[in-house]
């Protein structure tokens, strides 16, 4: 398992950060020459190189700072697993709830010694939601990976804040999980 969202470099240790200190520097440079030596050569040099690279810069700055500000306050982690590795297993307890992004998994049950296949799960779907309304926290099956997976995971406590904040995303994920847990029951 490899989870991409945490460990982040800080914005400023971005090599894009660097570049656009830089532009913005010759811009800033350039400008000051402009203005102690107006000549018909400065203010050419000024118009053709300073003010685009400022512009450049500030435009670069705000992307990347957009960009930084998506990945450190998203609810969501990005998590990759490889084939043939359990997500999780019956019984543990409940921490997340996984939407998929690329790549399949299996829904499994153990009964009598023999693993179950209730479900395979591809792209759109999600899974582990119904610990949160079923099970009193706890897995209700395991989930393995049958081919390598990238998942979106979102944590229990901001699972819980979206149910609140939209009833017809509770309404949604309840019937799903009641759904499967007749299925399971069969």
């Amino acid at each position: 398992m490899r989870i991409l969202s945490l460990g982040k470099k800080p914005f400023a240790a971005s090599p894009w950060l660097r570049a656009c200190q830089g532009l913005t520097l010759a811009g800033f440079l350039l400008t000051l020459n402009s203005m102690s030596h107006t000549t018909g050569l400065s203010f050419t040099l000024f118009s053709i190189i300073g003010v685009p690279s400022l512009l450049l810069s500030a435009s670069i700055t705000v992307v990347l700072l957009i960009h930084d500000l998506r990945k450190r306050y998203s609810l969501f982690d990005l998590v990759q697993y490889q084939r043939g590795e359990v997500i999780f297993r019956e019984g543990d307890l409940a921490d997340r709830v996984y939407f998929i992004q690329k790549g399949t998994v299996e829904v499994v049950r153990n009964l009598e010694g023999k693993d179950i296949v209730l479900a395979r799960l591809g792209p759109g779907d999600f899974f582990g939601e119904m610990a949160f309304f079923v099970s009193g926290g706890r897995r209700t099956a395991t989930v393995r990976t049958s081919t390598p997976v990238d998942l979106e995971a979102l944590g229990k406590e901001n699972f819980a804040r979206l149910m609140q904040a939209i009833p017809a995303a509770r309404k949604e994920f309840s019937a799903k999980a009641i759904e499967r847990l007749r299925e399971r029951d069969r």
